[in-house]
């Protein structure tokens, strides 16, 4: 991508921030391959390369197939945070990773309105901003809670609490209902907060529960 002259790409399937020493190796000799001044951990726990130049940047893009088409617009989420869960962390009461590879997976009934960004905290830390994301889920000892309608931006908001106490496969579930919801009720360009913050958490509820 290039952005006010100055060029990025954010790499694919590094959600999570989850890398392996074969990830990270690989990602060194592309690197030194494509002379890539900056390698970044972002804020939502993607890696990406800064700096390279135009010519670079398109074969980089083209030995990694990234496609064009940003994921909300191929019928799946813009990308998805996780915490290390209860796999790796003392504090975590679910699995964050595994539930955030099955987020990952949905294929919803076709193109989001806008982008939506998925945020999975293993406990009520919330490490993962799960009440500021489109889809919220924390972990607590009885099962996961669901909030929709966060955002972290110019104009920040508090996600509403869909349910809690769900199980991994009920997570799932409800996420794909509420999503599909949304796509089909939403505004072109409408961001879940804005979203919500019309429609309001009964409009929500009566849609996606029962």
């Amino acid at each position: 991508m290039n952005d006010n002259h100055k060029t990025y790409l954010v790499l694919p399937h590094y959600d999570a921030g989850l890398l392996s020493p074969d990830e990270l190796e690989q990602l060194a000799g592309l690197a030194r391959k494509y002379d890539i001044p900056k390698t970044k951990i972002t804020g939502a726990q993607r890696v990406a390369f800064l700096g390279m130049g135009p010519e670079a940047l398109e074969a980089l893009k083209a030995e990694l197939q990234i496609p064009e088409t940003p994921p909300h617009a191929r019928s799946r989420v813009h990308y998805v945070q996780a915490c290390p869960g209860s796999t790796w962390c003392r504090y975590g009461h679910q699995d964050a990773l595994a539930l955030g590879e099955r987020i990952k997976a949905i294929e919803l009934d076709g193109p989001l309105p806008a982008k939506v960004k998925v945020g999975i905290s293993g406990c009520r830390f919330c490490c993962c901003e799960s009440w500021m994301r489109d889809v919220g889920l924390a972990g607590e000892s009885k099962g996961w809670r669901f909030s929709f309608g966060g955002n972290a931006a110019g104009r920040p908001r508090i996600g509403d609490l869909v349910a809690e106490g769900l199980s991994d496969d009920e997570a799932v579930t409800l996420v794909t209902k509420t999503l599909n919801y949304y796509l089909h009720t939403a505004r072109f360009k409408s961001r879940s907060a804005r979203f919500m913050e019309r429609f309001g958490i009964e409009a929500l509820k009566d849609a996606v529960l029962g």
